[in-house]
């Protein structure tokens, strides 16, 4: 059975499929979809040395339309010790996202990680509203305001099209669940789509699983940070921070 996806390669261009709709509009792409897809740009570029993406960042200029995206990558620095890679999606005359990846060179140093900050998974207490997902909540949730947690899996699910999801991708992915796991705000009264997404990452993790524990504060600004601790099996790999614009729902 072919696995679902959120783009299909078309030559230097990525169509966005029929699952790769915002929750907020559905003219619109999904921000999991995009930062997956600013993922899987990074796997295709080379190294000189074996390194690790240890930070990356993903600015998302505006609602993306669901249209071909083409992207354009710049090596800002790319050296034996430290690569920073550039990514622009455009469509058209206009760039709607932008996003930075920083790798460090791989070395074997001290140790000095955080153990698990939730219960491992139970997948047969998983669930999923969508059919490229399933999740198993330990705390909140998108109706529920406040913090939460919940183990995240994506089964038969490819980013592009006859491209087997990568672990960075997968990652990415995950990391845009921070703000419908811990909500600001009610959604039925507010929207609050994520404006960017910054991952800071120790390691990659391992398997398919991926913890995500959240806590998000605003200062009744009209926006909102959301700080998500990641996970696996094996303890805690990274945190990702999200900006949420808050906007109510025309009554």
């Amino acid at each position: 059975m072919q696995n679902l996806a959120f783009y299909e390669a078309h030559g230097d261009r990525f169509a966005p499929m029929e699952i790769n709709v915002s929750p907020w509009n559905d003219k619109a792409q999904n921000g999991i979809a995009i930062a997956g897809l600013v993922a899987h740009l990074i796997g295709t570029t080379s190294t000189t040395a074996q390194m690790h993406c240890a930070r990356l960042t993903i600015d998302i200029l505006g609602q993306v339309p669901q249209v071909p995206l083409e992207p354009r990558i710049n090596f800002i620095r790319d050296g034996r010790r430290i690569q920073l890679i550039e990514i622009v999606l455009s469509a058209g005359e206009r760039s709607y996202v932008r996003a930075t990846a920083l790798r460090a060179r791989t070395e074997q140093t001290p140790v000095q990680s955080e153990p698990l900050t939730r219960p491992l998974p139970n997948p047969a207490a998983a669930k999923g509203s969508l059919p490229w997902v399933r999740m198993h909540t330990l705390a909140g949730g998108f109706t529920q305001i406040g913090p939460g947690a919940r183990w995240v899996q994506f089964p038969g699910l490819d980013v592009v099209a006859g491209h087997a999801m990568t672990t960075l991708e997968r990652v990415a992915l995950v990391s845009d669940f921070g703000s419908g796991t811990a909500p600001l705000v009610s959604p039925k009264d507010w929207s609050f789509a994520n404006l960017d997404i910054c991952i800071h990452l120790t390691r990659l993790p391992q398997g398919e699983w991926l913890l995500i524990d959240v806590a998000s504060e605003s200062s009744g600004n009209g926006s909102g940070l959301v700080h998500s601790r990641l996970g696996d099996v094996d303890g805690m790999f990274g945190h990702a921070h999200q900006t949420v614009f808050l906007d109510r729902r025309p009554q």
